[in-house]
């Protein structure tokens, strides 16, 4: 018995040493594996996975910082600033860590007119730690400026400017807030005058603040390039002043202007009305922006008798002198249509015909002319086909082919119907003639420049094609001279000078019907007639005082024509009646109690200058908000720098204009920054505007007292 107890004994001791091995060896294996579980995952970490980690380590302790590049400037032929890059803040908040989201949000309610409440409401309820408010807005920045909190967060970011405001802002376009172009040059040029961006890495610390090490990469950003246009800015002007006077005297609704040089093919000016400011694309629409002298078609009515005209006289099917038949006015067809003019005219010469603008006479003589002469002569004049201006938009127009042609097309044509141009195809054509039969490309891109203001490429003219010999294109000027001398353009005449040129007058299809109201007025001519420097066209989109071309588009022409010969001192022009001087002066913004930074802004977006560069807010300011001042003056600034306390040696002086600032007319706020900066102390009563301030000086500190409404 005792046997079988000491074996059982024996038995157990086994299996307890064999589960005591077992469970060693599991543990050994597990603990092998562990290891080799480790060893594979420092081999992926430390080997396969080495640069993904890495890459992960220096986002932690590293951060990339774009450096944007300054976008390139934008001159006129002569050099004057068009556009360029100034800095500009943009106010963005950290949700996390405002402090006064009410008066924020008051402040961008006073501004933008959106409720406080919703803007209270963005400010809280945002998750991220970076909102933008505003994105280089003058007056919210103007005024934000003048709040302190530890979550508002001021950006300078670079901003486009265009120093002429609505001038030439169709031709030249714009950028967005982050300034890419949208359209016109700044579209057209875009990757020419955006640069290339490049990039600073930093060092992040424990804090998270960056800071600048030399062994860390960086690459230094491109600027943009420069480009000279072939505008010339102080006509463009005049242009439009006279443009938008000639469309409210016509109480029209738009009207475009374009004028090139005809020996060059060199634009410039264009523009149409209305048109937008650049400096604030974001109010602008499509039908603003649009530059409508190279994309819109119509009929172009009389003012395609050039081109018969030229034909006929080409081809020798008629001259002058002859004498052709006007059947009284009106010319009845075989199919039942018939074709009118204004007023009756019997048997005249074809310098009478032309001056007397008879489509009769155009119409019976296009017979004449064999259908593929006839086209070949509108095609070489421009029409119905690309001229290859060097900006986005432009349309070909339409034209029948002689093969389209049907028994009436031509007789139509010849007066300006059943084709569709745009006042560059009419006023290139004009051109021509007016270059002794030969036609110019027309381009707007003069120069390009780097950096460091080295010229890299330049456009020279460029012929297309002699659509006309020299003597038939003397021979043209000779009768649209007389256009203007005897016939139906005699109100855009200038006393001294020749002008020669050519009315229209253009019914509208409305509805698939010509509307007896809807009327496309327009001149076209050159001056000085005998040796022309300008091409220009004058466009009106139903007029309502009156619908004749000579009528309402002629008198701008004659008032361009007029201050373009004063202000380019064209030689060989005497006795010239200049119009009245272009009004250019502009009301001075009141920069007071904002930054240098953001005075030069708002500044130059008005077209004025400011002459010193200070620390500090402005204070004052010569000349007064408000003063009408001519475009281009010098505003003087008076700036004023917090500081610690004030020396008893400046408060003998406390009643020196310069330590007064005069804050009447300022909201409460600018006012208070205005008076903090000057080291003022301040008691207000009531809110709003200041209306009055009185002055007390002590002998340790100067107070003002402000009353609101």
């Amino acid at each position: 018995m005792q046997s079988t107890i000491n074996n059982k004994q024996s038995t157990l001791d086994e299996q307890e040493e064999t589960n005591h091995n077992w469970k060693t060896g599991l543990l050994l294996v597990v603990l092998l594996l562990c290891f080799l579980a480790v060893v594979v995952r420092l081999f992926i970490v430390q080997v396969i996975k080495k640069n993904e980690y890495q890459a992960q380590a220096r986002k932690q302790y590293e951060s990339r910082i774009e450096l944007k590049p300054e976008r390139g400037i934008i001159y006129d032929r002569n050099g004057h600033v068009i556009a360029s890059t100034i800095k500009s803040a943009s106010f963005a908040v950290d949700p996390k860590m405002v402090q006064h989201p009410h008066a924020i949000a008051l402040a961008l309610q006073q501004l933008t007119g959106d409720s406080a409440s919703v803007w209270e409401h963005k400010i809280r309820s945002s998750d991220k730690s970076f909102l933008w408010l505003t994105r280089s807005n003058l007056d919210q920045s103007s005024i934000l400026d003048t709040l302190q909190d530890i979550g508002l967060i001021r950006v300078i970011e670079p901003r486009r400017n265009y120093y002429y405001g609505n001038a030439a802002s169709q031709i030249v376009g714009c950028t967005n807030v982050d300034n890419k172009g949208l359209n016109g040059v700044e579209l057209a040029l875009d990757s020419l005058l955006r640069g290339t961006p490049g990039f600073m890495v930093m060092q992040r610390d424990g804090r998270g603040n960056l800071r600048p090490s030399v062994d860390l990469p960086t690459a230094a950003a491109s600027n943009g390039k420069s480009v000279q246009l072939t505008l010339d800015m102080e006509l463009q002007r005049i242009a439009e002043y006279e443009l938008e006077r000639g469309i409210a005297d016509a109480k029209a609704v738009s009207g475009t202007v374009i004028a090139l040089d005809p020996t060059t093919g060199e634009i410039l000016a264009i523009a149409s009305s209305p048109s937008f400011n650049p400096n604030s694309p974001q109010l602008a629409s499509q039908e603003t922006m649009r530059i409508r002298a190279i994309s819109d078609m119509y009929e172009p009515g009389s003012t395609f008798k050039l081109v018969t005209a030229a034909a006929a006289l080409e081809e020798k099917v008629i001259a002058p002198t002859d004498t052709v038949d006007a059947h009284g006015g009106v010319w009845k067809l075989a199919d039942g249509y018939e074709i009118k003019d204004t007023h009756p005219l019997g048997r005249i010469t074809f310098a009478e015909a032309i001056e007397q603008s008879s489509n009769v006479v155009f119409a019976t003589q296009s017979r004449k002319i064999p259908d593929d002469k006839f086209y070949k002569y509108a095609r070489d004049f421009g029409f119905g086909i690309s001229l290859g201006i060097d900006v986005p938009g432009e349309s070909s127009g339409r034209m029948k082919k002689p093969r389209e042609f049907d028994g009436a097309t031509k007789l139509f044509m010849a007066y300006g119907y059943e084709l569709a141009a745009t006042a560059l195809q009419i006023v290139n054509a004009y051109a021509a003639v007016a270059n002794q039969g030969v036609m110019m490309k027309p381009y707007l891109i003069k120069k390009v420049f780097d950096e460091d203001g080295k010229e890299t490429d330049s456009y020279a003219p460029q012929k297309i094609r002699q659509v006309i010999s020299p003597e038939t294109a003397r021979t043209l000027t000779e009768l649209l001279c007389g256009v203007v001398d005897r016939g139906t353009g005699s109100e855009a005449r200038v006393q001294g000078m020749r002008i020669a040129g050519k009315t229209g007058t253009a019914q509208q299809l409305v509805d698939g019907k010509y509307s007896k109201q809807a009327y496309t007025a327009s001149f076209v001519g050159y001056f000085p007639a005998d040796k022309p420097k300008v091409a220009l066209m004058i466009m009106l989109d139903r007029p309502q005082t009156d619908i004749y071309g000579g009528k309402t588009a002629a008198p701008i022409f004659r008032r361009i024509a007029q201050q373009w010969i004063s202000a380019a001192h064209i030689a060989g022009v005497s006795k010239i009646v200049v119009a009245e001087p272009l009004p250019d002066s502009v009301a001075v913004p009141d920069v007071r109690g904002i930054t240098v930074e953001n005075a030069e802004t708002v500044l130059h977006q008005t077209g004025l200058r400011l002459s010193n560069r200070g620390k500090g807010i402005i204070a004052r300011q010569t000349p007064q908000p408000g003063t009408k001042v001519m475009r281009g003056t010098d505003v003087i600034a008076q700036y004023r720098v917090p500081t610690p306390e004030i020396k008893r040696d400046s408060i003998e002086k406390a009643h020196a204009d310069a330590l007064r600032p005069d804050v009447r007319g300022m909201a409460v706020r600018r006012a208070l920054a205005v008076l903090h900066a000057a080291n003022v102390k301040v008691k207000v009563q009531g809110s709003g505007i200041v209306v009055k301030q009185t002055w007390t000086v002590g002998t340790k500190e100067k107070t003002c007292l402000i009353e609101c409404k």
